[in-house]
């Protein structure tokens, strides 16, 4: 009887410990992308989401930029100063189309459904970090579920976030800490 609970409780913290090494691996989605009508790109990081998703566009990836991000100070939304620094790098303004209401994912989620559905598009890449896409993908698959658009994801690699040793900074635990708690929430039927 000591050995089976011994056992048990080798195999019980053998797989705790295995789920703790990969728990930052688990939340980044490595997917294949091909050619789309668009390039939709979630607000909420520094930067790397519109410059990975303008790399994209440049590779001919999208015919559109979506951009989804909503107010932050007064009259100034994430989207207005994403579309600056896509235009930066080389984006076309009448590319563009912005969603300027989205404050969360499923927000984001939900309102750029309607700007695809206003313009044609029928396929769409999401950009969004790296740490991000198991929740960002989560919303959008339920979201999208009854339209025809096909959706596909990639990720922009968030310097702060170590996907294979999540644990050796502060916002790297942060970050994994804060994501998992959100997808939590979310799959108990919470919207961010």
């Amino acid at each position: 009887m000591k050995h089976k609970r011994v056992a048990v409780f080798l195999v019980v913290f053998i797989t705790m410990f295995y789920l703790f090494l990969n728990a930052g691996k688990f939340l980044v989605i490595h997917g294949k992308i091909h050619k789309s009508d668009a390039i939709v790109v979630l607000s909420g990081d520094r930067g790397e989401r519109i410059e990975k998703a303008a790399e994209l566009y440049h590779k001919g990836y999208g015919k559109y930029f979506v951009i989804s991000g909503g107010h932050i100070y007064q009259h100034i939304t994430s989207a207005q100063l994403m579309r600056d620094h896509a235009i930066a790098l080389g984006v076309p303004k009448q590319a563009i189309l912005l969603e300027n209401r989205a404050d969360s994912t499923y927000e984001n989620a939900h309102f750029t459904k309607s700007v695809l559905k206003k313009n044609s598009i029928h396929s769409a890449i999401i950009v969004s970090s790296n740490y991000h896409m198991r929740r960002v993908k989560m919303i959008f698959d339920r979201e999208y579920k009854n339209t025809k658009i096909l959706l596909e994801y990639t990720s922009a690699k968030d310097p702060e976030f170590h996907e294979s040793n999540w644990w050796s900074s502060n916002k790297s635990i942060l970050i994994t800490l804060n994501e998992y708690l959100k997808l939590f929430g979310y799959a108990v039927g919470k919207n961010d």
